[in-house]
């Protein structure tokens, strides 16, 4: 199902949006869908992918309702699973990690 060029797209999402959704909007538990859009759209990742973003910052519920009518779709944990496999290596440090409070600080925290 998932091409070359396909898993290059999923590759700049898990990397480079975590990054720009922290410059634009800061550390916050949750980012809005229009918010994870705007950060997609600046970096130029294809909206067609967007559902990779959704997956990373929204919960279960929230991406079932934004994904609805999407024409390309996964489900939630098939997308978050595409998702960590290209995830950045964890950070060690006590500002980068995840925590419970703020767990899409980086993709380390995923489960």
């Amino acid at each position: 199902m998932f091409g070359f060029l396909e898993n290059r797209i999923v590759k700049r999402y898990a990397r480079q949006l975590p990054g720009q959704l922290l410059r634009s909007y800061g550390s916050t538990p949750r980012y809005t869908p229009a918010q994870i859009r705007a950060a997609a759209a600046k970096l130029r990742l294809p909206e067609k992918y967007i559902c990779f973003g959704y997956a990373a910052f929204l919960s279960a519920e929230e991406y079932a309702t934004q994904t609805a009518s999407m024409p390309f779709f996964l489900e939630y944990d098939a997308a978050r699973s595409r998702l960590f496999r290209f995830a950045p290596p964890p950070i060690f440090s006590q500002s980068g990690n995840a925590t419970a409070e703020n767990p899409h600080i980086s993709l380390a925290g995923w489960d």
